[in-house]
């Protein structure tokens, strides 16, 4: 299969943990409810892409630990792994988050290999022969000569750091990757700081560096910037809101999936909107993936309330 897009991020097992309250130093307290589910930005956008039927690769670092049933799960839904590269002494990224009854959180992340992922070999075999490359959360040291490649390559690079940007990548990083990009994928935080970064007073003034500013703003739907002008595309109901877990990935899934069938920016970010939509209908990242006629169908009134 030669893909028609390559996504770069994490494999990560996410453990999530319930309790009455936080327990003081040296003590315990009982776990209420404890779940395990698939997770990583890498692993989200390429399963719900490949969901939808464009053909996706994913590139990433795990280890020997990656479960059977994970794997077996991205492969069902048709996700090239092949570059998913197994490294020994490591175990595979992991984030814990502990939510107490009054609802406050910590959260604890194991990098895993994706920590070091600058000491190793670039990985370019799947990126080589697709029409799009996702670089998403990782390493600057890995991600800056990969970029510097793509473009060298003429490929179309989707510059999205996600929550990273804030701690991994910093004002130096941030300004040498921008410029590699075709478009910078954000929430509103992350939007925010890319701002900061590029001494930028709004969006629009990003386009000086990158030509599409693409931010999901979660019940408000997602906004597009460009040098031909602004645009909102407003969110696709959900028969119920249970997780907001993982549909900011779904949301580039399903933008993805709008490009592959050829449609336009507006319509992509529809049709991503659709899917974000089911995936919130569920616990876990992809836990409720849609199919592209289920997404098709729900983006029906999200298109017809297009104002272009």
């Amino acid at each position: 299969m030669t893909p028609f897009l390559t996504v770069y991020g994490h494999v990560c097992l996410d453990q999530i943990l319930s309790l009455e309250r936080f327990p003081e130093p040296n003590t315990s307290v009982d776990i209420r409810e404890k779940h395990r589910y698939y997770g990583g930005t890498g692993a989200n956008i390429a399963t719900a892409a490949a969901a939808l039927g464009v053909p996706t690769a994913l590139v990433s670092y795990v280890g020997p630990d990656l479960p059977a049933d994970f794997r077996q799960f991205m492969e069902s839904k048709g996700v090239d792994l092949s570059e998913v590269v197994t490294v020994d002494g490591y175990e595979t990224s992991t984030v814990i988050v502990v939510t107490s009854a009054a609802q406050d959180q910590i959260a604890y992340v194991y990098q895993g290999p994706m920590r070091d992922m600058g000491r190793f070999e670039l990985r370019t075999a799947a990126a080589r022969g697709s029409r799009y490359v996702h670089i998403s959360t990782g390493r600057p040291e890995y991600y800056l000569p990969l970029m510097l490649e793509c473009r060298r390559l003429g490929k179309d690079v989707s510059f999205d750091p996600a929550q990273e940007i804030h701690h991994i990548w910093d004002r130096e990083t941030f300004r040498q990757a921008l410029p590699l990009a075709s478009r910078f994928f954000g929430n509103r935080n992350e939007l925010r700081a890319a701002m900061r970064y590029m001494d930028a007073g709004g969006p629009e003034d990003l386009l000086a560096t990158v030509p599409e500013v693409i931010t999901t703003r979660g019940k408000d739907g997602a906004l597009a910037f460009t040098g031909h002008g602004s645009w909102s595309v407003p969110a696709a109901l959900s028969s119920a809101v249970v997780d907001p877990t993982g549909a900011g990935d779904a949301f580039r899934a399903g933008y993805y999936a709008g490009r592959y069938r050829g449609h336009d920016l507006l319509e992509s970010m529809a049709y991503g909107n659709a899917a974000a939509s089911f995936v919130l209908e569920a616990a876990g990242a992809v836990t409720n993936l849609p199919t592209w006629e289920m997404v098709e169908g729900r983006a029906n009134d999200v298109l017809a309330a297009l104002i272009r």
